[in-house]
């Protein structure tokens, strides 16, 4: 197996939700209580108190940090958190983020490129071949989302988390994907282990990247069941969490930001974080999915949220996600890792 371009960079640069097409979550794994304990809880009445008498005195940071409390350290209502997300949201652009990577949080991450699909299957008696390889232009495409990606990340957790990326570029032909029949097909974390885990030994990445190319070159398009699929912490990568990647040649698709679909995915994992590693309550942050349009009346969706007509992305979405719903508190203790 030959591996090359293995480099280490640091991004911390902007950008995207992911509805052109869902994003496969599975089930998380059970939570060790034993990693992580809940953060201490507040009074949320005194923390309400506090942060208007800030708002009152033109304390911009002060009430910022008041209301932030009501949602990360207090038990409070959901009138009170979405009462600290109105004012959370007022108060976010006065005051003045981090702008210094070095001050911000690693969020570390592997980005895997397999560089030849060479795969087959059989529609009846008929056995269909593909060859797809990834060009030079597809992969500064991927490491523009990539860095986009990472751009968004840094911008919207207010300067308190960064992505760290490292790129591992497989040359060795990928030939097998998991399906039957005629498909859909998906190369799964247990099918790709022989790549990742000389990869991942003695490293600790928070989130997994995968690039599997399925579209153009010989043969036709390959069934998949997504654009791309989130997974949770897995042993399979070392205790990272993983995502799967289609590569098609049209990423991004039509008014689609680089790094958009990675951002969305990538959700999915803060999501559950959140959750089952730092154990803050599962109704604080709201699934990537959870994005509807004005007029849209599906259940599960964000009522503090509406896409306009005249948008062509999800990216308010994202973006109220992590600056509204998460706090720069929130955001500096992200990890898939335990807390020290």
């Amino acid at each position: 197996m030959k591996i090359s371009g293995l480099l280490l960079l640091v991004m911390v640069l902007l950008r995207a939700p992911y509805a052109a097409a869902g994003a496969e979550k599975k089930p998380a794994p059970p939570s060790d209580p034993s990693q992580a304990s809940a953060p201490q809880v507040l009074d949320a009445a005194t923390c309400c108190d506090k942060a208007l008498a800030a708002e009152q005195a033109r304390d911009w940071p002060g009430a910022l940090e008041a209301w932030e409390r009501v949602i990360d350290r207090c038990a409070a209502t959901e009138l009170q958190r979405v009462e600290a997300r109105t004012h959370i949201k007022e108060l976010r652009p006065k005051v003045p983020r981090n702008t210094d990577p070095q001050k911000a949080r690693p969020w570390k991450i592997l980005v895997v490129i397999f560089r030849q699909l060479d795969f087959s299957w059989k529609v009846g008696e008929k056995t269909v071949e593909v060859h797809k390889t990834i060009s030079p232009d597809d992969e500064k495409k991927i490491r523009k989302s990539i860095e986009g990606f990472g751009e968004l990340v840094f911008h919207y957790s207010s300067g308190m988390l960064r992505i760290d990326a490292d790129f591992a570029v497989i040359d060795e032909p990928l030939t097998k994907l998991d399906g039957n029949g005629k498909g859909p097909f998906r190369p799964t974390p247990r099918l790709i282990r022989p790549f990742t885990d000389p990869l991942l030994k003695g490293r600790q990445y928070d989130t997994v990247f995968s690039y599997v190319k399925f579209n153009g070159d010989k043969g036709p398009n390959v069934p998949v069941p997504w654009v791309a699929a989130t997974y949770a912490r897995l042993g399979e990568m070392g205790g990272a969490g993983f995502v799967n990647v289609a590569w098609h040649t049209n990423y991004p698709f039509p008014g689609e930001a680089d790094g958009e679909m990675e951002l969305h995915e990538w959700l999915h994992q803060i999501d559950w974080m959140f959750c089952h590693v730092l154990r803050y309550p599962d109704e604080l942050v709201p699934t990537p999915d959870a994005g509807r349009a004005q007029g849209d009346k599906r259940p599960g969706g964000d009522p503090e949220y509406a896409r306009l007509p005249t948008e062509t992305t999800w990216m308010r979405f994202y973006q109220h996600i992590m600056e509204d719903h998460v706090t720069r508190q929130m955001w500096s203790e992200a990890t898939m890792r335990a807390p020290l």
